[in-house]
């Protein structure tokens, strides 16, 4: 939601998957649309409830995701409460190999039997939407614009795939995790509480290598397919004057520090990838520069040669990538109100430092020039107490952590009616 409005989460109260986008937010297929340019989404966008388009002008979803019943939420969000856990997460782990073939599937959601075929199903279908939007578009109208969006799950887990995916990885052509401990005694406070909340129990170097063997094929899988909607381009005519944006919404810790899933600030979870082509943009050239996924709202806007609305904290990706002066703050900010965490955590990466605010507890400061595994927590040395205060001044410019960390959770149901924090007080058990 933070991408396709370009706001920051905070600013459109978009706390968890089940939390609907306000109809009345802006998004860059909306302004497409107005601009005369249809939009099309085809898979994958979390929408949630029955607002379902987002603006675009026309759309294919295979799974949609429901809303909360409410909001504010009428009873607690359970996965922030102590003592939550997680039973699915180490039966993943255990699953993970080649999907069961004999299962074919419509892509959507059907069960238990998820974890035996996972996501190619899914995808698989959406790509061969995707090549029939192109074929058509080749043939009817290549020369007006238009805007595609395509979804695709993997390498979401289950950690599933076909045989061939699987087998180019499995045994021994994998590396596994970085300070892979279960439990992991050198974690943050609010990540052990995370970790704890996982469930994964005792966790064998073979079940890593076939979870990351998995995970491998699945990008692969997935690279393939992306290969051939860049092939349809190509062949339709259309590639040489057609922008495309490769991205992803999060990243998989995969076993690093001890931990599966995202939503935390390590560079597994929030490190995502982007790859940009199209006209006038440089082939084969790496920009060394914070990025943040609001920053697709105006780049979107830029492409299209519209202007983008002046409240949005992103800014375009096209002049960084041409050299030219560009107005691209240089620091990226991250923040998460969901499972697994009682209170609120906000990121800041700027220079060589990520510096992650977590409310209630002490903060977290890595130097990622030097310690790219993040293993080394500064925040204890004195040496780099000016860092922090700067850090945290930025913050604050940014977002009031306590003020925001209490909207989210009135909204998810865990403040009572006489003030009392639910995550402070009470238990996942005292409300089962």
């Amino acid at each position: 939601m933070s991408f396709i409005t370009g706001k920051y989460v905070h600013q459109i109260d978009n706390w968890m998957n089940g939390v609907p986008l306000d109809r009345e937010e802006m998004t860059w297929p909306k302004r497409l649309n107005s601009a005369g340019i249809p939009s099309t989404m085809l898979g994958k966008m979390d929408f949630c409830g029955e607002y379902q388009d987002g603006g675009f002008t026309d759309h294919k979803i295979l799974r949609r995701r429901p809303a909360f019943d409410s909001i504010p939420m009428k009873k607690p969000f359970l996965p922030r409460l102590n003592n939550y856990s997680r039973e699915d997460k180490r039966r993943h782990l255990v699953m993970a190999g080649t999907r069961t073939e004999e299962i074919i599937s419509d892509g959507g959601f059907i069960g238990e039997r998820d974890d035996k075929i996972g996501n190619y199903d899914h995808d698989r279908i959406v790509t061969n939407y995707a090549l029939d939007y192109l074929k058509k578009k080749g043939v009817k109208d290549k020369e007006s614009p238009w805007a595609l969006y395509i979804g695709l799950l993997q390498p979401h887990w289950p950690f599933r795939v076909p045989d061939k995916y699987f087998n180019m990885y499995y045994p021994d052509n994998i590396e596994l995790p970085v300070d892979g401990h279960f439990p992991n005694r050198r974690l943050h406070p609010a990540l052990r509480n995370f970790q704890k909340g996982l469930d994964l129990g005792k966790v064998t170097d073979e079940m890593l290598r076939k979870v990351i063997a998995a995970y491998y094929g699945m990008i692969t899988c997935m690279d393939d397919m992306v290969g051939e909607v860049l092939d349809e381009l190509e062949k339709q005519g259309m590639a040489d004057d057609t922008y495309i944006i490769y991205t992803t919404d999060h990243g998989e810790s995969l076993g690093e520090h001890g931990l599966f899933y995202k939503v935390c600030s390590y560079e597994g979870s929030v490190g995502v990838p982007l790859i940009i082509s199209g006209p006038e943009i440089p082939c084969s050239k790496s920009i060394d520069w914070p990025v943040s996924l609001v920053d697709m709202y105006p780049t979107i806007m830029d492409m299209a040669g519209l202007k983008t609305e002046e409240d949005r904290p992103g800014a375009s990706w096209l002049s960084l990538v041409k050299g030219e002066k560009h107005k691209r703050d240089d620091y990226v900010f991250s923040e998460f109100h969901g499972s697994f965490f009682k209170h609120a955590w906000y990121m800041l990466v700027k220079g060589d430092f990520k510096y992650t605010y977590y409310v209630n507890d002490r903060p977290t400061l890595y130097n990622l020039k030097n310690d790219p595994h993040e293993i080394n927590d500064l925040v204890l040395n004195k040496e780099y107490a000016g860092i922090l205060k700067q850090f945290n001044s930025l913050l604050l410019k940014i977002v009031d952590p306590e003020e925001t960390d209490l909207r989210a959770k009135k909204d998810l149901g865990l403040i009572g009616p006489d003030g009392e924090d639910y995550t402070l007080t009470k238990t996942f058990e005292d409300f089962k």
